[in-house]
């Protein structure tokens, strides 16, 4: 399998092994790193001078890695070439011809990555092999380093003797290197960027606080002494402490800076080719493609809104979650009349996802007329606006649920053929224990009949009906306020969620959905 910059893969071989071939002399090596790739100790650093760790075996072959044999905290492991010292007359990485293999124990090639160089690198990280829930994985990274492996490994959290003065690291040329986007991954490949771009955040995050700690450490060493606290060796010492702080901390700036680029150049190239479920409301796909295998393919995930970290740049990254919703969403607010920028974006986008889906409305207020009326021929029926007519519906969709089921056993069918969403808002207000609990069966079963639940209402955690209070805890909840603070679920580095809107009176969108002819 051909990899390029970015890219990864499930790694299923126990044992793998690294190795390189460049124009160019060099050494390869490796770093087992925890969650947010620091190196657990500088004794997890393998090279030619240190040529063993668990799990990580340096010989003439290549690097061997046997994951079963890695320290139980390793999360990580950077598979790295870099120039070799020798060789000072090699300079850097020629600009073509660095490329990296991952074979497994039989010899057999289970990876290709020919690296992208600028001519300027001269330590470049060519796989990271990763651990994500339980599973290990492989992506092809391509980062290079002018500074050298010096840099490399201290922006890693591998102390040196003389760290090297960071040098702009050498951005791989990822301009023509984004991988395509393949029909039916849409949501991968966003949680795949969303991955990426929480790793290095995390990577950012951690260098800045070593770079804090390791001040700190110095200074002390530096005013240790009463007799040399005034000296000019004193003054010396703290100057360079200072100094080695603010060029560790610029370093990882420009590498979060350079991979935020990069991430953002990629979603700009694939917001055109996703799914509309998932493109932004400026892509070409909302803009009247005319693309009918684009238009009619059911998608597998939705978008729910942009990620963003003001502190740590201008990145924005799309959220999204699989379709049909594997926990329904609840939009906190007190009106639904309030909310119904973000109910419809949400509508919208579910209509969105598949051929001639369908949509169930509970509207006891009135207040969610403006969208209804404009996506009246997809309504499965009246809308709700009596709650003695709440019961009946609810049933009527656990009986559609149970036919599903039936249906799917026999063999008849094999999943959903296409979406539904059931729109409840202003809950719990005129639903009965028993609809609440009706609910919870159609929030745990629905999916399989490609049924998703939007609720709408206060934040019902709390409340005393045990029903609600469970259906509460189990939703995703999202505010009609604006924007909210979240944590990734592998770092748990924290973003800014701010949730799509669409005006159902005014916005064009909405007639996209009823391109499918």
């Amino acid at each position: 399998m051909t990899f390029v910059p970015g890219q990864n893969a499930p790694l299923q071989a126990p044992v793998v092994t690294f190795r390189a071939e460049s124009q160019t002399p060099f050494d390869v090596s490796a770093l087992v790193a925890d969650a947010n790739l620091r190196a657990l100790t500088s004794a997890d650093f393998v090279f030619y001078n240190q040529p063993s760790t668990a799990g990580v075996q340096l010989d003439q072959s290549g690097i061997r890695v046997e994951l079963d044999r890695l320290h139980p905290d390793a999360a990580a492991v950077l598979c790295i070439v870099s120039v070799d010292p020798a060789a000072t007359a090699a300079g850097a990485f020629r600009t073509a011809g660095l490329s990296a293999t991952l074979s497994d124990q039989s010899g057999s090639v289970l990876a290709e990555f020919a690296i992208p160089t600028a001519g300027t690198e001269t330590a470049v990280i060519c796989w990271e092999l990763y651990r994500k829930s339980g599973a290990w994985k492989i992506r092809a990274v391509g980062q290079g380093y002018a500074g050298g492996l010096a840099e490399l490994i201290s922006v890693h959290g591998v102390e040196v003797d003389e760290p090297a003065q960071p040098a702009p690291t050498a951005a791989p040329a990822w301009d023509s290197a984004v991988e395509p986007l393949e029909v039916g991954r849409g949501l991968e490949r966003a949680w795949m960027i969303f991955e990426d771009a929480s790793r290095s955040a995390a990577s950012f995050v951690s260098s800045s606080e070593y770079a804090l700690a390791r001040l700190d450490e110095d200074l002390t060493a530096a005013v240790a002494d009463p007799s040399l606290r005034n000296s000019a060796a004193g003054v010396a010492a703290r100057d360079a402490a200072q100094k080695r702080h603010d060029d560790l901390v610029s370093l990882a700036r420009d590498n979060h800076a350079r991979d935020s680029a990069q991430l953002a150049h990629e979603l700009g190239v694939i917001d055109g080719v996703l799914p509309r479920s998932m493109a932004s409301w400026k892509s070409v796909s909302w803009a009247g493609t005319t693309d009918l295998a684009q238009i009619t393919a059911v998608s597998d995930g939705m978008r729910l809104g942009e990620l963003s970290a003001p502190d740590r740049g201008t990145l924005t990254v799309p959220y999204c979650v699989p379709l049909p919703l594997r926990r329904p969403i609840w939009v906190d607010s007190t009106s639904s009349k309030a909310a119904l920028g973000l109910i419809s974006a949400v509508t919208v986008r579910v209509m969105a996802a598949g051929p001639m889906p369908l949509l169930d409305v509970v509207d006891l207020t009135g207040s969610l007329t403006p969208l209804t009326d404009r996506l009246a021929p997809m309504l499965a029926g009246p809308v709700i606006t009596a709650h003695t007519e709440i019961s009946a519906r609810l049933r009527a969709l656990a009986e559609a649920v149970d036919m599903g089921e039936l249906a799917r056993m026999s063999g008849v069918a094999d999943g959903p053929s296409s979406l539904r969403l059931l729109i409840l808002s202003d809950f719990p207000h005129g639903y009965s224990a028993e609809d609440a609990q009706t609910i919870m069966f159609l929030a745990e079963r629905g999916p399989a009949i490609g049924l998703s639940i939007l609720i709408v209402g206060e934040d019902e955690s709390n409340f005393a009906e045990e029903s609600v209070a469970a259906l509460s805890e189990g939703c995703q909840h999202l505010s009609a306020a604006g924007q909210t603070e979240v944590h990734d679920p592998w770092t748990r580095t924290q973003w800014h969620f701010t949730p799509d809107v669409l005006d159902p009176i005014s916005e064009s969108r909405i007639l996209a959905v009823f391109d499918r002819t």
